[in-house]
């Protein structure tokens, strides 16, 4: 059931605009917590965590500049 809503989701996403994508993430990523939830800590990657820590680190400072959704999935898809 949840697999479902979860691909209608993901589908649904097309029809949002930035700024609602971007307020969507935001709340994604709130929901997980400071890791303090054992129950939510155990199915996080660690790495993949850091390593959003890090490019929003990066993003942030100037370091590097994001990238559209377009770009992303023209990358991805190598």
């Amino acid at each position: 059931m949840f697999v479902n809503t979860l691909s209608k989701m993901q589908q649904d996403l097309r029809f949002l605009t930035a700024a609602e994508r971007e307020q969507l993430a935001l709340t994604a990523w709130n929901s997980l917590g400071d890791g303090s939830d054992p129950a939510v800590s155990q199915q996080l990657d660690p790495g993949g965590i850091e390593l959003a820590l890090q490019r929003d680190g990066e993003l942030e400072s100037g370091e590097t500049s994001a990238i559209t959704s377009e770009k992303f999935l023209q990358c991805t898809r190598r």
